[in-house]
């Protein structure tokens, strides 16, 4: 049995979930023939709730219900999931949620930032798909987590490349926090807090890693870890449901290139993907503002960030997006460098 307990100081929200313990984790050199995610294993995973397939019928993207969810998919009935405290500091709620992955390719062995441009559109466009649908739900859920856990130290248990999408009943205090000094901010300044962040750092260009036709990649200037990264919008755009077609287009070859560079430089690092945007029924029009979020897994906290809260990053913002921007030009170089 899973459930949301909520701590009584900091009201922090945590999914007490022993169930997830029992998810299968990849054996290191193991092949794709044993692989759930891999075409001929679809009868490993619950039926696709959506697929995008190709000329052929043969399915180019899959979204499934997660078998080990974190959050499960059906409302607690009368008497049933977590049962009310007997003293209300000791706040819970029932494990009620939406928790699907999203199989990017058929192919075992293309991450996202080695794959082919269209077929990063076709992951891109099931992202919006599925938080489109999940948005339109039953009004209970309030978040919509998008993530794509990349190698072990990230978090991930399969390698057949796969994303995420999670719906919760709670939003985390820090989320919140977020939400609310956006507001503040435009309420003291008449603007938004993120567009004017980007219009300053493209003017200034050292923290720039990528700019594209809708998109830039910016290293943010409080990077909290070695080459953290933030792929944003270049109009004001409120939460990530809302993207546009042609957004859509730029942001497949984008991400693909960031990802690309990435991996030059560091050796196909390990990292967490997050779509950051903001809870369903906080969105402030002119404030919010979504944006993807890529941190790679170079380092460890240790025990002075975790008492003080205070993150060390061991590296300056500016050399990272140098060394990325020097990765991204000798891509694009023809044979014999430059």
């Amino acid at each position: 049995m899973s459930e949301l307990r909520q701590d009584p100081v900091t009201r922090d929200w945590v999914i007490i979930n022993p169930e997830r313990a029992s998810r299968p984790h990849d054996a290191p050199g193991a092949a794709p023939a044993g692989c759930p995610f891999c075409p001929g294993n679809e009868s490993r995973t619950p039926d696709a709730v959506e697929t995008l397939a190709g000329p052929d019928g043969r399915w180019l993207v899959r979204a499934v219900p997660n078998r080990y969810p974190v959050l499960r998919s059906q409302p607690a009935a009368a008497g049933d999931g977590a049962p009310a405290p007997a003293d209300p500091l000791w706040r819970r709620l029932a494990a009620y949620g939406h928790h699907e992955v999203i199989v990017e390719t058929p192919d075992h062995g293309a991450p996202l930032g080695r794959m082919p441009r269209e077929q990063a559109r076709r992951v891109l466009e099931m992202y919006v798909r599925r938080a489109r649908a999940l948005a339109a739900g039953d009004g209970v859920l309030r978040q919509i987590v998008l993530f794509r856990n990349h190698g072990a130290r990230a978090g991930t248990s399969l390698v057949h490349p796969h994303s995420q999408i999670v719906a919760t009943p709670a939003v985390a205090p820090e989320t919140r926090r977020r939400v609310m000094d956006e507001i503040a901010f435009y309420d003291e300044t008449g603007c938004c807090a993120m567009c004017r962040t980007v219009a300053r750092e493209r003017a200034a260009g050292t923290r720039i890693v990528l700019e594209t036709a809708r998109f830039a990649t910016i290293a943010p200037y409080a990077s909290r870890a070695p080459y953290h990264l933030q792929v944003v919008p270049l109009r004001h755009a409120p939460a990530f449901p809302e993207i546009e077609a042609a957004e859509l287009d730029d942001l497949a070859g984008h991400l693909t290139r960031v990802l690309g560079a990435l991996g030059a430089r560091l050796g196909d690092p390990h990292y967490n993907l997050v779509v950051s945007s903001p809870p369903l029924d906080l969105v402030h029009r002119a404030a919010s503002y979504w944006f993807v979020e890529i941190l790679p897994r170079l380092t460890t906290p240790a025990g002075f960030e975790l008492g003080s809260r205070i993150v060390v990053n061991v590296q300056p913002p500016e050399r990272a997006a140098a060394e990325l921007r020097a990765a991204l030009g000798a891509a694009a170089a023809p044979a014999g460098g430059i």
